[in-house]
């Protein structure tokens, strides 16, 4: 229940309209708990909107850390625990989420978003960013999927540059370790390849977000 945000963000963007009812917090019937769960509903669905506008290159959502696969999994969580609380079915509570979602676009998604940061750090925390080798991999084994599909890829390009200008950084990390830099790296491409096709190292959405910013970084 509730583990994609894909239902919640089209019926917004498509301005589906929620069942007419209660306010949002008199909707919520456990009222033991009713101030929280309406917090908690404002902060998935602000995640889940400004994860959307993340998505589309939003210069204000993208001032927050990745969204799309932490918030993802907050919705998740909040969903699942409000509904054990007040006993309400997957569908009332996705007409919650639906009716939070309308609130905080009202009164600016990324302002509640970013006043709900805390709360996604305790339920969700952050792994830890990839280093310069990881990106260098990540970034390099996507450019060569894409060039494969297309040799003229624009994105591919801009990835295998990405890629290309975090090599002094990562070759440098790998020699003070005592390590073949080459030989380093394409062990990395390797474990990215295994990941992008299913396999146990953990690689995500969100690494692929961190790696280019990371590059826009070295490239700057």
């Amino acid at each position: 229940m509730l583990r994609s945000l894909l239902p919640l963000l089209v019926a917004l963007l498509l301005g589906a309209t929620v069942q007419p009812g209660a306010p949002l917090a008199n909707a919520l019937i456990d009222q033991k708990h009713a101030d929280q769960q309406h917090h908690d509903l404002r902060c998935a669905a602000a995640f889940a909107v400004v994860a959307l506008a993340q998505a589309h290159g939003d210069a204000s959502a993208l001032a927050l850390p990745p969204l799309g696969l932490r918030g993802k999994r907050y919705l998740g969580l909040v969903g699942e625990r409000v509904a054990d609380e007040t006993g309400l079915s997957g569908a009332a509570v996705h007409d919650l989420l639906a009716a939070a979602a309308k609130e905080v676009v009202q009164v600016g998604a990324v302002a509640v978003a970013t006043a709900c940061l805390a709360d996604l750090d305790h339920v969700a925390p952050p792994r830890p960013a990839p280093d310069a080798v990881t990106c260098l991999a990540l970034l390099g084994v996507y450019a060569d999927v894409l060039a494969a599909r297309d040799s003229d890829s624009a994105l591919g390009h801009t990835l295998a540059g990405e890629a290309a200008g975090l090599a002094p950084a990562a070759g440098d990390a790998l020699r003070a370790q005592g390590l073949d830099a080459a030989a380093a790296i394409e062990q990395r491409r390797a474990q990215v390849r295994d990941a992008l096709n299913g396999g146990p190292a953990g690689i995500d959405a969100d690494d692929f977000a961190q790696c280019r910013r990371l590059a826009a970084r070295k490239g700057g």
